[in-house]
C-alpha cells in the first residue's frame, strides 16, 4: 500500500470503529466492562512483573473508549506507580502520577515497564489503530525496548491479521485485551 492508500483505510477504519462505538453506547454495561479490564490487566501485571512494583503507564479513558477508572485506581492501591497522560498542545504526551498534576516530563513512560495505550482497533499480529493525532505513537518511541505494550479494546474491536492498515511510525503492541476475552498475546518476540 502506498503512504496515501495506508492513510485513506486508516481514516476508513476509524470511521465504522467510532460509528459501531458511538451506536453501542448506550448499551454498554460500563461499571462492568471496567471491572472486567481491571481485573484482566492488573493479572496481567502481576504475572508480567512477577508482584515486582515498577511503573505502569495508563490512560484515563474518554466515554466511548474502554473504561480505564478501577484499572488506575486497583493498579494504584496495589502498590505500582501510574502514570497517566496530559496531551500537549503539538498532540505530545507528557505524564504525571495519576492522581498528581505534577508533570513528570515526555521522557517519563521510558521507565514504564508495562504500557497500557488506547487503541480503536489491533489485529492478531500486534497491529494498533490509533485516534490519528500521533500521540501514542510519538511516546511509544520514548519507551524502554523491554516495556510491554497493552491495548484496551472492546468486545469485537480485535481483528483477523492484516486488517489494521499501518504506517512506518507505527509501534506494534503485544498484547490485547478486551473485556470478555482477556488477555491475548498478539505477535511473537
Amino acid at each position: 500500500m502506498t503512504v496515501e492508500e495506508t492513510s485513506t483505510a486508516k481514516t476508513a477504519l476509524r470511521r465504522r470503529v467510532r460509528a459501531t462505538r458511538r451506536e453501542h453506547l448506550a448499551d454498554r454495561d460500563v461499571e462492568g466492562e471496567a471491572a472486567a479490564l481491571a481485573d484482566h490487566v492488573t493479572a496481567l501485571v502481576h504475572d508480567h512483573t512477577q508482584g515486582r512494583v515498577c511503573r505502569v503507564a495508563a490512560y484515563e479513558s474518554r466515554p466511548t473508549e474502554p473504561p480505564t477508572h478501577l484499572l488506575v485506581d486497583r493498579l494504584a492501591a496495589a502498590g505500582y506507580e501510574v502514570v497517566v497522560p496530559i496531551t500537549l498542545a503539538d498532540l505530545d504526551l507528557d505524564w504525571h502520577v495519576a492522581g498528581s498534576t505534577d508533570p513528570l516530563g515526555l521522557n517519563a513512560i521510558h521507565d514504564a515497564g508495562i504500557i497500557v495505550a488506547p487503541a480503536l482497533a489491533a489485529d492478531r499480529e500486534g497491529r494498533r489503530l490509533g485516534q490519528g493525532g500521533g500521540s501514542y505513537d510519538r511516546a511509544l518511541a520514548r519507551r524502554s525496548a523491554h516495556a510491554l505494550i497493552v491495548v484496551l479494546l472492546h468486545d469485537g474491536e480485535l481483528l483477523p491479521v492484516g486488517n489494521v492498515p499501518v504506517d512506518a511510525h507505527d509501534v506494534p503492541v503485544d498484547v490485547a485485551i478486551t473485556p470478555s476475552g482477556g488477555a491475548v498475546r498478539l505477535r511473537s518476540g
